[in-house]
């Protein structure tokens, strides 16, 4: 869930079209990631239906106060499938902003203090304006 609480209605446009910029460009970072994913994951895919299973490595590393296990596993479908959700609530969040700062731009009283709460995983959007 996010929250965004502002001062004003012109705070609230401002700050909304610099997170919506900075969602575009996670999204886009996202994007060149998913599609190099994209080839690993072909690549477990074909190897999957010629009977390979790709194995599970723990490298164990000593640190103080203990050991720290960093488990390295090739499965690049699983990761493609999270960064597709994520890119997914990107996307969400992204048009309820804009459906947000278009209602905003709309409303007279510039003074008013904005809550906006966009819950992604239920897909709820509330915009609270308080006088």
């Amino acid at each position: 869930m996010l929250v965004l609480l502002f001062n004003t209605v012109e705070d609230a446009l401002t700050k909304l079209n610099i997170i919506k910029e900075q969602l575009l460009n996670l999204r886009e970072r996202y994007g060149i990631i998913r599609e190099k994913l994209k080839i690993n994951a072909d690549i477990e895919e074909k190897l999957a239906k010629l009977g390979f299973q790709p194995s599970h490595q723990v490298i164990t590393v000593q640190a103080i106060p203990h050991a720290l296990n960093i488990h390295i596993t090739p499965h690049s479908m699983w990761l493609l499938s999270k960064l597709n959700a994520i890119d997914g609530n990107i996307n969400y969040v992204v048009g309820e902003i804009d459906k947000v700062s278009k209602y905003l731009s709309g409303i007279k009283d510039r003074n008013a203090s904005v809550m906006i709460m966009i819950d992604y995983t239920s897909k709820k959007t509330k915009l609270v304006i308080m006088p």
